[in-house]
């Protein structure tokens, strides 16, 4: 499946990234960035609003531009924009799913392309030679786009 996502590095005043545990896909059960997948008629700032209000039940309006890559692996083709900003409302999980803040340092077995995302929006401390053998090992490619 190829197409286009969009996500969002949200932090909370502590410093704390805001995380999505995924119900769905080929990382179904880890924790990611909130964000999905844009529809055909979608562009990727709307559907970056649209995903962080469903997975989350917050709103954002000022959103920079971080990092894009072209990611594949598990049978799937993604364009993902990366994008970080302010949140506003109450934190409320999409139902059948889980949201949470984390501090950076704190996260749970962190899937090899959030140590990549974490990693280029300057969120948290790791090793990009270290991030790099992840993906491999997980047969994930992340290129980044120019």
């Amino acid at each position: 499946m190829a197409g286009i996502a969009a996500i969002a590095v949200i932090r909370d005043e502590r410093g704390r990234v805001l995380l999505v545990q995924q119900t769905r896909g080929p990382f179904a059960g880890s924790w990611l960035l909130p964000g999905g997948r844009a529809g055909d008629d979608e562009s990727a700032g709307h559907a970056l609003v649209r995903e962080i209000r469903e997975e989350t039940g917050l709103t954002m309006e000022d959103v920079t531009y971080v990092a894009g890559y072209r990611t594949s692996g598990g049978g799937y083709d993604l364009t993902v924009l990366m994008y970080r900003g302010p949140a506003s409302g109450t934190l409320v999980a999409e139902r059948g799913s889980d949201a949470r803040w984390f501090d950076p340092a704190a996260i749970p077995d962190r899937h090899p392309a959030l140590r990549r995302q974490l990693f280029d929006a300057a969120v948290g401390r790791d090793d990009e030679r270290a991030i790099d053998a992840a993906l491999a090992a997980a047969e994930i490619r992340m290129d980044r786009l120019a």
